[in-house]
């Protein structure tokens, strides 16, 4: 029994020895496991932290490749407005034609089913053109007839008189007459004032004869010459420094100094007459207003960058209409204001915020500029219409120049109409396209534009709608502030030519004289027959009567020209 009893106790401790030893084998097992799956996280954990990384990275240069995709698209759209700006049309017209590309299927679809003959569709090689007329090469336009004309005689010699057949001498019969226009260039002469002198015998008395006054005492110019310098400066774009090279091809020196204060001396003349404009102007109550800049150098501290302008007025009744161009160092509201500040009724100008002092202080009704409403969807059309990338916005800018050419397509068939039957027309056409229009931006703005250029003029639109529509209900008023604009253009033409303004002085002079340069065009008036038969007047007038009759409503264009015609020529 004790041999069995030993053999199984060994047998049991062979079995616990050998579970022992399978149990630390196992857990050396799980621990080398332990280890491995520990090492694998952390691999795991490594790799996931590197694509974490990546992707950190790759987004990164995403953002950064589309943040330079967007400055592209703008540096390429400010190039493609530059290239307009400097090399396009100024013409805002717009083909709603030039955008069927965004179309193009329908298009050409179209034109195919309408160029088919038959019913088959086939082209049989012919074209049908269009009957027209043409006219002819030899065809010129007549010479007008208020022209001076002086005949150049052309005869047969004597002995080219007899008959080539028979000898005989021949008659004049007639004459062929060709005629060809022709100039005198510039041409300077002397106006020699000759006052004859009296005395009596008796040596007590001597007299002479009177002369009229000179608007600029002591000068040696006429009137004539002082309101052709004007004129061509401002008018015709020609300088004084210019003015001053031509007239030493002439053999004249003729200083841009003594130029100079012939135009600042002169423009003082027109002072009475300007009084009179301003009182015209504030008589009215519907204005237009704008500015335009212009630097002058001796201006405040010398700073050549202010921010200097020439604010323009236009109004006053339709049988008296004024121009007035000041000058302002600011194109601030106190500005604006200080030039509005007796003004009542309807200002016409621009969403620009100098004109807001105005409004509120004088409780002003504004009708603001459709042009420059209009300019921004022409604008998106001009710098995207060649991108076949911004088609929506380009379909945007499209729409909304179609609907402006309707409203100012109504525009221009009531020119003529009275004020009763324009404003009719304009309540049952203008303002229900006005309300599509209006209704279509703001549905096309709440669903989101991408191209900045599109969104600001839905937004301006949109923000500016009922002052926009305020024409519709005053038939007087125009559409856009066009007139004003008219005479901005011409004061940058000729500010691209001479740049700058030296003094205060100076550019006050040039005020003075736009003013009264445009406000002779707004009445038909000749401004260089005009100018120079107030400069000849205005100093010899007496009363306000007198000056009321030299005022350009106050004195018709042919009697202007009958007194200049009247002043010594050589």
């Amino acid at each position: 029994m004790d041999g069995l009893s030993n053999n199984a106790t060994d047998e049991r401790d062979a079995l616990i020895a050998e579970l022992k030893a399978q149990q630390s084998l196992y857990e050396q097992q799980r621990s080398l496991h332990k280890q491995e799956l520990a090492e694998k996280d952390q691999t795991l954990a490594s790799k996931e932290k590197e694509i974490q990384r990546r992707d950190k990275k790759i987004t990164e240069l995403s953002e950064r490749v589309e943040a330079k995709s967007r400055k592209i698209d703008s540096l390429e759209e400010r190039l493609r407005a530059l290239l307009i700006k400097q090399f396009g049309k100024s013409s805002e017209r717009f083909n709603p034609n030039q955008l069927s590309f965004l179309n193009e299927a329908e298009v050409i679809a179209a034109n195919d089913s309408e160029g088919s003959s038959g019913g088959d569709g086939a082209d049989d090689g012919t074209t049908e053109v269009k009957a027209h007329t043409r006219r002819s090469s030899n065809t010129r336009n007549p010479i007008p007839d208020h022209l001076p004309r002086i005949d150049v005689p052309h005869e047969l010699d004597k002995g080219e008189l007899g008959c080539d057949s028979c000898g005989k001498p021949m008659t004049r019969i007639g004459e062929d007459v060709h005629e060809r226009l022709s100039i005198v260039p510039r041409q300077y002469f002397v106006c020699r004032h000759v006052r004859g002198r009296y005395a009596c015998s008796c040596k007590a008395c001597a007299k002479n004869a009177p002369m009229p006054t000179h608007p600029l005492p002591g000068a040696q110019v006429t009137p004539v010459m002082i309101a052709h310098t004007m004129v061509s400066k401002l008018l015709d774009g020609l300088p004084l420094y210019r003015q001053e090279k031509m007239a030493s091809r002439d053999g004249l020196d003729l200083s841009r100094t003594k130029l100079a204060r012939w135009f600042i001396g002169g423009s003082k003349v027109f002072q009475p007459v300007l009084n009179a404009f301003m009182d015209s102007f504030f008589s009215y109550d519907i204005a237009m207003s704008d500015d335009t800049r212009i630097r002058v150098l001796k201006e405040g501290e010398d700073n050549p960058n202010t921010q200097s302008a020439l604010w323009i007025r236009r109004g006053g009744p339709p049988d008296k209409p004024v121009v007035l161009v000041d000058y302002r160092a600011s194109k601030s509201a106190k500005a604006a204001y200080s030039l509005l500040d007796a003004f009542k009724g309807t200002l016409v100008c621009d969403g620009a915020s100098n004109f807001n002092l105005s409004v509120k202080t004088n409780q002003l009704t504004v009708a603001l500029c459709n042009d420059h409403a209009r300019r921004r969807f022409v604008a998106v059309h001009q710098k995207l219409s060649k991108d076949k990338n911004n088609r929506s916005s380009i379909a945007i800018a499209s729409e909304g120049l179609k609907r402006y050419n309707a409203l100012y397509a109504i525009e221009r068939s009531i020119k003529t109409l009275t004020n009763a039957e324009r404003l009719q027309a304009r309540q049952e056409k203008a303002l229900p396209l006005w309300a599509s229009f209006i209704e279509w931006a703001t549905t096309t703005y709440s669903e989101g534009v991408c191209h900045a250029g599109t969104s600001d003029a839905l937004h301006y639109l949109l923000k500016h709608q009922n002052t926009l529509q305020t024409y519709c209900h005053d038939p007087r008023l125009p559409i856009s502030n066009i007139k004003s604009e008219h005479v901005a253009k011409t004061i940058a033409i000729a500010r691209k030519n001479f740049l700058f303004a030296d003094t205060a002085a100076g550019v006050d002079a040039t005020a003075r004289v736009f003013s009264m340069i445009e406000t002779a065009r707004a009445n038909d008036h000749n401004p260089q027959k005009y100018l120079s038969v107030l400069l000849t007047e205005l100093p010899n007038v007496k009363t306000v009567e007198d000056v009321d009759a030299l005022l350009p409503w106050g004195i018709t264009p042919d009697e202007i020209a009958r007194r200049y015609a009247a002043y010594p020529t050589p």
